[in-house]
């Protein structure tokens, strides 16, 4: 089932950041962004204020220019020199008006520059304006993130079995493809078990489909428990399994396809304690295999299993 997107974040608190080294322009923006539902904080120059972001981790900058120890523009510089704060985006509020300063002021990566004395009203309107975009940008970072979960959902599920969360028919023959290629181009060993549930019409009939469903869930927690990693375990179709076991010799498939064996006779289901079996046929890739051959030579080794009284595993003949 595909998952929705997770809600709109909520947003804390925004905080503003202001940097001035007169006390009196800090206390009139204080209360005034106060006023407006911002969390304040204030430095006295651009040293402290460097000093500052990281811990108080503004989403909006307020800075003068003209400072003691370190002026607006080298702090702006080396915010945006910064990973860490170069996404901030810094509003210059400075009483130098000269064309000059204002490029300059852009140029570092300011967001906005605001001469001073400044309209309260336009000020306002402004900071506004760009926490706005601070929130639109989390957004879409928040749903690009969720688009790309969703992505890999969607991928995933293209591939998977939907009931048993193994591999689907489509996708293990596209892998037995890719591996076959893979095992003759390195002169690999590739084998290939095919495995099916037995008397499982007789098991439906006798305890209902979604008894069997459970089994056919459980039997497949069995075989991804029992394989190693790039092992290729997929849902063949209806209660018959695949197993795609590349480097793996016949012998070494014939290990793997046991140990699932023994695990599913040992089982029991339901408060009954049904118990359930399996048979299997091996068949390792030859060189003058088609990846189709070598499926249907293990197809008919796991049929020979099943004539020969079933819970069994047969390989090559």
């Amino acid at each position: 089932m595909i998952e929705t997107l997770t809600p709109v974040p909520e947003f804390e608190e925004m905080a503003i950041l202001i940097v001035d080294d007169v006390p009196a322009n800090i206390q009139f923006l204080g209360k005034l962004l106060k006023d407006e539902g911002f969390k304040i904080a204030p430095a006295s120059n651009g040293k402290k204020a460097l000093e500052m972001i990281p811990r108080v981790k503004p989403d909006l900058v307020l800075m003068d220019v003209m400072m003691p120890e370190m002026n607006g523009f080298e702090a702006c510089r080396r915010m945006k020199e910064s990973a860490e704060m170069k996404d901030i985006p810094v509003i210059f509020l400075s009483a130098r008006t000269e064309t000059e300063d204002v490029i300059k002021g852009f140029k570092l990566g300011a967001a906005d520059y605001i001469q001073k004395p400044f309209n309260a009203d336009e000020l306002l309107v402004r900071v506004r304006n760009h926490i706005e975009l601070v929130r639109n940008r989390r957004l879409i970072i928040h749903y690009m993130d969720e688009l790309g979960k969703q992505n890999v959902l969607l991928q995933q599920l293209a591939i998977t079995d939907g009931l048993t969360g193994l591999y689907n028919h489509s996708h293990c023959m596209d892998r037995l493809q890719h591996e076959a290629a893979n095992a003759k181009r390195y002169n690999n060993p590739l084998t290939v078990a095919m495995l099916d549930l037995d008397y499982f019409k007789e098991l439906n009939d006798s305890y209902g489909h979604p008894f069997g469903d459970t089994v056919l869930v459980d039997v497949a927690e069995i075989i991804r428990s029992s394989i190693r990693e790039g092992d290729v375990p997929g849902r063949y179709g209806g209660e018959e399994f695949i197993l795609i076991l590349p480097n793996t010799s016949l012998d070494g498939g014939l290990v793997i396809a046991e140990r699932i064996r023994s695990k599913i006779e040992s089982h029991t289901w339901g408060k009954e304690g049904v118990n359930v079996t399996i048979s299997g046929g091996l068949n390792s890739l030859q060189s003058d295999e088609t990846p189709s051959e070598l499926i249907k030579l293990a197809d008919d080794n796991l049929y020979h299993a099943k004539d020969a009284g079933r819970n069994r595993i047969l390989p090559a003949l």
